[in-house]
């Protein structure tokens, strides 16, 4: 009885509530992508004057990672940059700056919050490679996409986690 009721509870979505969401490009979700590796970047050289002057080597490959993570998320560019995120028949598709569209699953590791989703994405079709996202959208911070488009894949994605855990 309880695969009944998982059936009944995905088919009750309506199959043509497709969502299309175009990111754009943002300095402020650079920062928040590079931020990490940023703060790798001021432990190392706080390291380095404590005495460890060997993790000075670090510091260029932290400050390579900020830079990588700036342009995929911020600016958008590279082959591997996501541009955008389209949803339909259940299915999360990403469209990356190569021109290929890959579908994609969520990790257990992406976090969804009222003006921010950190996304993990996977392809499908591979285990070896993950797409970081970030989606900004607020009023005071320009962010890099629509809010209607976005409050919907959040909600989507809110629903599809609650539909997984029930299967």
């Amino acid at each position: 009885m309880i695969p009944i009721f998982s059936v009944l509870l995905t088919s009750s979505f309506p199959v043509s509530n497709r969502i299309d969401l175009a990111l754009s490009p943002s300095v402020a979700v650079g920062f928040l992508a590079c931020a990490p590796w940023l703060a790798a970047s001021a432990f190392v050289l706080i390291a380095g004057v404590s005495g460890k002057t060997w993790m000075y080597t670090l510091v260029p490959l932290t400050l390579m990672g900020a830079i990588i993570q700036y342009r995929l998320n911020g600016l958008l560019a590279g082959p591997s940059a996501v541009l955008g995120l389209l949803q339909d028949q259940n299915t999360l598709y990403a469209r990356l700056g190569n021109g290929q569209t890959l579908a994609v699953k969520t990790c257990p590791s992406s976090r969804i919050s009222s003006r921010i989703v950190l996304l993990k994405l996977q392809p499908v079709a591979s285990r070896f490679y993950s797409y970081p996202v970030v989606l900004l959208s607020g009023k005071r911070m320009t962010g890099n996409v629509s809010e209607d488009q976005f409050r919907r894949l959040r909600m989507w994605l809110r629903l599809g986690r609650a539909q997984q855990s029930f299967e």
